[in-house]
C-alpha cells in the first residue's frame, strides 16, 4: 500500500473542507487566487488537505472557481462570516469529524494537518484547536459533528466570532509547546489579510520557511 493510501486508510471517515468564501476586501483581489509557484492558495489548501481526509469540498458560492474540480458548497447563511461557512460544513459531515482550513495559509503543511487528524479521532472533544501566542486559531481546526447545534444557537443569535463560541464547546487546545515537541513553529499559522502580509509570507517562502 502506498503512503498516500495508509494516511488515507488512518483517517478515514474525516470531511475537509476550505473556507474560500470571503471577500477580500484589505487583500483587494481574492486571495483564494494568490499564486505560488503557479498554484492558487486554494488549490494548494485542497491538496495539503486530501491526504488526511476522504473528502474535500470547498465553501464557496457557487461557481467562484472554475480552475477546481472539488465540489463547492455555498453558505446557507451568506455574508455571516467563517462561522456560518464552519455550520455549513458541519451540516454536511459525512462522519463525525470536519477539518477546516482558511484558503489563506500558505505556510501550513502536512505535519499539521496530520497532528490535527489524530488529535481528533482520539479524543472525546467537539473541537481540536490551535492555540498560539497569537490568540485562537480557529480557522484551521477540526470540529465534530457534536458542536454543530451550539455553533448554530450562537449563528441565530447574531454571534459571527467562532471564538466566541469556542468556550460553550469542549474544545482541545494544541499549545505552542506540543507544535514545538513535533517540530512546528507558529509562524506556520500566518495568514493573509492585506498586500503587507502577502508580501511578508511571499518573502519567508523565497527563505525557505515553512
Amino acid at each position: 500500500m502506498l503512503a498516500k493510501e495508509r494516511i488515507m486508510d488512518e483517517h478515514l471517515h474525516l470531511s475537509g473542507f476550505v473556507l474560500a468564501g470571503g471577500r477580500s476586501a484589505r487583500m483587494g483581489v481574492d486571495k483564494a487566487r494568490l499564486e505560488i509557484a503557479g498554484v492558487p492558495l486554494l488549490v494548494r489548501t485542497v491538496e495539503l488537505l486530501k491526504p488526511y481526509v476522504d473528502s474535500v469540498t470547498v465553501l464557496a458560492p457557487a461557481d467562484r472557481y472554475e480552475f477546481i474540480q472539488e465540489p463547492n458548497l455555498p453558505d446557507r447563511w451568506p455574508g455571516k462570516g467563517p462561522l456560518a461557512a464552519i455550520l455549513t460544513g458541519l451540516e454536511h459531515l459525512r462522519g463525525e469529524w470536519g477539518i477546516f482550513l482558511a484558503c489563506d495559509l500558505p505556510l501550513l503543511d502536512g505535519r499539521f494537518i496530520q497532528m490535527l487528524a489524530r488529535r481528533a479521532r482520539a479524543g472525546n472533544a467537539d473541537a481540536v484547536v490551535p492555540r498560539t501566542a497569537e490568540g485562537w486559531q480557529p480557522l484551521c481546526a477540526a470540529y465534530r459533528r457534536s458542536s454543530t447545534q451550539t455553533i448554530r444557537q450562537a449563528l441565530e443569535a447574531g454571534e459571527t466570532a467562532i471564538i466566541q463560541v469556542l468556550p460553550r464547546l469542549q474544545t482541545d487546545v494544541l499549545t505552542p509547546e506540543e507544535l514545538a515537541t513535533a517540530g512546528m513553529d507558529e509562524i506556520i499559522f500566518e495568514n493573509l489579510n492585506g498586500p503587507e502580509d502577502w508580501k511578508r509570507v511571499t518573502k519567508l517562502l523565497d527563505a525557505g520557511a515553512r
